[in-house]
């Protein structure tokens, strides 16, 4: 069970890196496009990376671990990652990045000297972000699955440890 969560830490990461910079090359070619969506992406990200690296560092120093973290942070990152992975497409739509039609001029891909480009960076952050709301999901499942175990939570003595 623990080589599973390993993995999914690492996939996490590389996830995670993967739609760091894709949205951060969007955010950098921008010249005047549309941002909310954009900048709101690289906040979940900034949150991913703070949930993958608390993963990481927990599984491996076990003195860090507190169960209680993890399960906030690792339930914060799937929620905005399914959220954003949401806005994102809905924003772009099923798209052709090499014929955009009649698009609105305030149209999420257009904003950089190459729309095509910026069209296809948010097409491969928008899959990388479904991604790694998939592999949360999966780590929040074995972290709720530890946590209902007894690992996290704070209870009082069983009736059988309590004296008469």
């Amino acid at each position: 069970m623990e080589v599973v969560k390993s993995i999914l830490r690492i996939l996490q990461f590389l996830f995670v890196l993967l739609c760091t910079a894709l949205i951060g090359n969007v955010i950098a070619s921008n010249i005047s496009g549309a941002e909310s969506a954009i900048n709101f992406s690289m906040f979940v990200c900034a949150l991913a990376w703070l949930a993958v690296l608390y993963g990481i560092v927990s599984h491996f120093v076990s003195a860090a671990a507190i169960p209680i973290v993890a399960l906030a942070l690792d339930s914060a990152a799937t929620l905005f990652t399914f959220i954003d992975s949401i806005v994102l497409s809905a924003k772009l739509q099923a798209v052709n990045c090499s014929n955009f039609g009649r698009k609105a001029s305030d149209y999420i891909a257009f904003g950089s000297r190459d729309d095509e480009k910026r069209c296809r960076e948010i097409q491969a952050s928008i899959v990388f972000m479904w991604f790694l709301f998939a592999a949360f999901a999966a780590s929040l499942f074995f972290i709720l699955r530890e946590f209902r175990r007894g690992g996290g939570s704070v209870r009082g003595p069983n009736m059988s440890q309590i004296g008469v």
